[in-house]
């Protein structure tokens, strides 16, 4: 069956030209090469760069790109889906996370970018696996090694895939005490160590060569739409002295952009005014769609002629953390609208996710009506809380900090959001056939 699902998956991809490479705006930055220690001055790390190139084998096309990434993701979920049966769920339970990743939105639609989105979720897969295995009891030392260079791999391509350092070792902790075994903290505290250390060995390396202790100088810099956006005069009297002018120019060109109609920036409600905490809490996707526009246009062109790319971050990294603390109460709004989005587009906007609700409110009624029966059974204890916790703690892993430092665009939902469906699709699959055949895990 996920042999059968993998094939499926593949050929709707051929069919939508998924194996041709296509650029993004951005993916000239995540190609840029330069030597040591230049590079670490850049604004995106060189590893997604480095394995392109080995791909074009010297030249430009990016033929390659695609089916490179396809091929690894769907390998890292038959890996997943093996090391789940070996913890012990249902066949059930193990094919319905199959599914939900196979016909992800991020793989059908975003496979063929030439940038390190899905080869980041790919990584981020494997060390979830490695965690599953180590849960699981006497696990290989591929599974130690899997938990480092896969977490490390995945936020090294895409730093907001951090917070899996701790994120694992939750996992871990919840499949222990699932299955009912015996916690050993020191093998929470490896799992923690083993994310981690990658991350203090380039940030170190980073903060003695460049002054900058973190995986790349681009938080300040992604947090600036999300400040401009905050600011209002109340915002700029309460910032600190010497950035007051800074902020004062960033929402004048903000209130000027908006004032032509080039920028949508914040709408006017019913009153002609434009309230930021109505737009926040209730029309947030205008925000998120006027999000880049702030940085782009507005924030950009702020960089000094002079100012090394490493200053300019660490300059926005002071001024977007002090308009946070000069409105806490809006930065609040922003969080809580940015939680709607990834949580209402997780489900509606969501492919498999969508489906499976739509065929279980077909499927239930018939299940109730015809055959009498108002619920189904699980074939295995362990199916439902191993799915429960998997969405949450992959979407702490992937998600969260995209809400706290920035707008969830779209792809950051379909990330954040790519373990949502596999208990929909469960649910639906013991409707359709309640007495699943279940053979004992090997």
């Amino acid at each position: 069956m996920l042999a059968g699902m993998t094939a499926l998956s593949v050929a709707l991809m051929a069919l939508a030209g998924r194996f041709v490479p296509h650029d993004l705006p951005d993916t000239p930055g995540y190609l840029r090469i330069v030597g040591f220690p230049d590079m670490l001055a850049e604004p995106r790390t060189p590893l997604y760069g480095w394995l392109v190139a080995a791909l074009d084998l010297g030249g430009s096309s990016h033929f390659a790109v695609p089916a490179f990434q396809i091929a690894t993701y769907v390998a890292a979920v038959w890996f997943l889906v093996t090391r789940l049966r070996r913890y012990g769920i249902s066949s059930a339970a193990a094919l319905s996370v199959g599914a939900a990743l196979l016909f992800a939105n991020a793989l059908l639609f975003d496979a063929n970018w030439v940038h390190p989105e899905l080869l980041s979720i790919t990584c981020a897969l494997l060390g979830v696996a490695g965690t599953v295995e180590i849960a699981a009891g006497k696990p290989a030392r591929s599974a130690w090694l899997l938990v480092c260079a896969g977490t490390a791999c995945a936020y090294v391509l895409r730093p907001s895939f951090l917070l899996l350092v701790v994120a694992l070792p939750a996992l871990y902790a919840a499949l222990r005490a699932i299955r009912r075994d015996a916690l050993r903290v020191s093998t929470a505290a490896a799992i923690f160590a083993l994310g981690a250390v990658p991350f203090l060995g380039i940030a170190t390396l980073r903060a003695a060569t460049v002054g900058d202790f973190n995986v790349v100088s681009f938080g300040g810099y992604a947090m600036s739409g999300l400040a401009t956006l905050i600011l209002s005069d109340d915002t700029v009297a309460r910032l600190p002295e010497d950035l007051r002018p800074y902020a004062a120019q960033v929402l004048a060109a903000r209130r000027a952009g908006e004032d032509s109609g080039r920028m949508i920036g914040i709408p006017r409600n019913s009153s002609g005014e434009r309230s930021y905490y109505s737009a926040a809490l209730t029309y947030f996707d205008v925000l998120a769609r006027t999000h880049d526009d702030m940085i782009y246009d507005i924030i950009t062109p702020t960089r000094g002629a002079n100012e090394s790319w490493v200053d300019f971050n660490r300059r926005l990294t002071r001024f977007c953390f002090a308009v946070v603390r000069a409105s806490p109460e809006r930065y609040a709004a922003w969080i809580a609208g940015a939680s709607t989005r990834v949580v209402g587009r997780s489900f509606a906007a969501n492919i498999p996710a969508a489906l499976a609700i739509l065929a279980i409110a077909v499927i239930w009624p018939w299940h109730l009506f015809v055959r009498g029966r108002v619920g189904v059974t699980a074939p295995s204890r362990l199916d439902i809380p191993v799915m429960a916790v998997l969405a949450p703690l992959w979407l702490i892993g992937s998600g969260v900090l995209t809400m706290l430092m920035s707008a969830p665009s779209t792809r950051y939902v379909e990330t954040a959001s790519l373990l949502v469906a596999p208990l929909l699709i469960y649910w639906a699959a013991l409707l359709v056939a309640p007495g699943f055949a279940q053979p004992k895990p090997q």
